[in-house]
């Protein structure tokens, strides 16, 4: 059963638990949130893009560096519980309790999802009809930022039986692949305490043909927000343009 982030995600109806975050932290995925702001915000500065959504804030790092950018910043997310840490960490947007599927109304300059915050819907179609979704809630000439784990990295790290084990700052992490239906779970351990995920994974061309198919003119593919090529050890990050208005 996958974990929710969205609608049609199955176990936990109210998000990640604040768990994931902590362990997320320890593992140090957090520590270029300012660097990759940055980044952001000078290939797309906010005096020409300044309404932002966050989509799957968590506890909202990644909100707060942007707002600190100068942008208008809204966060979204389904855990309540991370949303209070927000408020109290990262003040200065403002958060949102709610589906990635149903994102606030009137129309934003940019959307972001990043840290592998997708791919956790029942189905690859539940899965895809997010993006329409998000192409809706852009303003014309807007961008869409999405930064997440693709099938290149997964080929490149993990071992063809589909296993790894890694051991890093106090955490354990057991990842086991199915190949043929591009899941992954990993467990977590740390202190005693524990919690799994399962996390659909997409070949970089599928999603960008499904962004296409969403409606964005233009989708590129790089390695990093400072949009790098992509290795093949490099999360996948996609830059999806919606067309100005005729």
């Amino acid at each position: 059963m996958l974990n929710r982030k969205n609608a049609g995600g199955m176990n936990d109806e109210q998000g990640f638990p604040v768990f994931f975050t902590e362990i997320s932290d320890a593992l140090g995925r957090y520590e270029n949130y300012q660097r990759a702001a940055q980044a952001i915000a000078t290939h797309f500065p906010p005096v020409e893009y300044p309404a932002l959504l966050d989509i799957g804030c968590g506890v909202g790092k990644m909100s707060m560096a942007l707002f600190k950018q100068g942008y208008r910043v809204t966060g979204l997310d389904l855990s309540a519980e991370q949303l209070n840490i927000a408020q109290a960490i990262s003040p200065g947007p403002h958060y949102t309790e709610r589906d990635m599927a149903n994102p606030p109304s009137g129309l934003f300059d940019i959307l972001v999802n990043v840290y592998t915050s997708f791919g956790y819907c029942n189905s690859e179609q539940e899965d895809l009809s997010l993006l329409p979704v998000w192409f809706q809630a852009l303003r014309p000439g807007g961008v869409l930022i999405m930064e997440l784990a693709d099938m290149d990295r997964a080929r490149n790290r993990i071992d063809v039986q589909g296993k790894l084990t890694r051991i890093n700052n106090g955490v354990t992490e057991r990842l086991s692949m199915d190949w043929e239906k591009r899941l992954l779970k990993v467990e977590y351990s740390k202190e005693g305490r524990s919690w799994s995920c399962l996390t659909r994974l997409y070949e970089k061309e599928t999603l960008q043909a499904a962004l296409l198919n969403a409606g964005f003119h233009e989708v590129g593919i790089y390695g990093d927000f400072d949009l790098r090529p992509k290795g093949a050890d490099d999360n996948v990050v996609f830059v999806a343009r919606k067309g100005n208005a005729s």
